[in-house]
């Protein structure tokens, strides 16, 4: 049986993808803005505080180990409301891709307070893929080259790579720090996650 040659992933028409590599990210990303700037006038006020959060985005999915990169950044008033998916292929954790096997390895985060980090562990169930391990909740991300971290709403989703011997997972990560959406977001990061998919080899 052949496996997957990679995966595919959906986002709304007016995110970006973006292009992580370091040696072209920054000039991608400036020509991505600067064609959206032209089809959408409204964000030219935006325009750099557009480039310079991409760019963000970019740097932490690179230093996250991350194949695939999409951005949604918005301007509202005099502020822009940020949120990215990743796609990341690694290990699964234990060297087991069974979803149950995963779900063992992840750890819950009871809710503390109202502004506190919390986590679910979940099953989801993703169309044409079936049941997978999932995280859901609020969690501290930490920034690339020691700049700290920015809390966020944060869903993972963890989808073993078909065949019969698997030995990869694919980690879906979808974050934004637009803490007072989270409910909103996450069925926003839910629904973007229901698009992935696995592409045959030779297709």
């Amino acid at each position: 049986m052949t496996g997957p040659a990679g995966f595919a992933i959906t986002v709304p028409d007016s995110w970006f993808e973006i292009d992580v590599h370091p040696d072209t990210r920054n000039t991608a990303i400036s020509a991505l803005v600067n064609g959206r700037v032209r089809e959408v006038p409204e964000l030219l006020p935006h325009r750099a505080a557009l480039t310079r959060a991409l760019r963000g985005v970019a740097r932490t999915a690179y230093a996250n180990g991350a194949a695939y990169c999409g951005a949604m950044v918005q301007g509202f008033d005099e502020a822009l409301l940020t949120a990215s998916v990743t796609v990341s292929i690694v290990r699964p954790p234990g060297n087991d891709t069974d979803a149950s096997a995963v779900t063992a390895q992840l750890r819950p985060l009871a809710r503390t307070g109202a502004d506190a980090p919390w986590r679910e562990v979940v099953q989801a169930e993703l169309p044409e893929i079936g049941g997978v391990a999932r995280t859901r909740g609020v969690e501290d991300v930490v920034l690339p080259e020691g700049e700290g971290w920015i809390r966020s709403v944060m869903m993972q989703t963890f989808v073993p790579f078909p065949g019969p011997d698997p030995d990869r997972i694919a980690v879906i990560t979808a974050s934004s720090p637009i803490l007072p959406l989270a409910e909103d977001l996450l069925d926003l990061f839910d629904a973007v996650t229901g698009t992935f998919r696995f592409v045959p080899a030779g297709s």
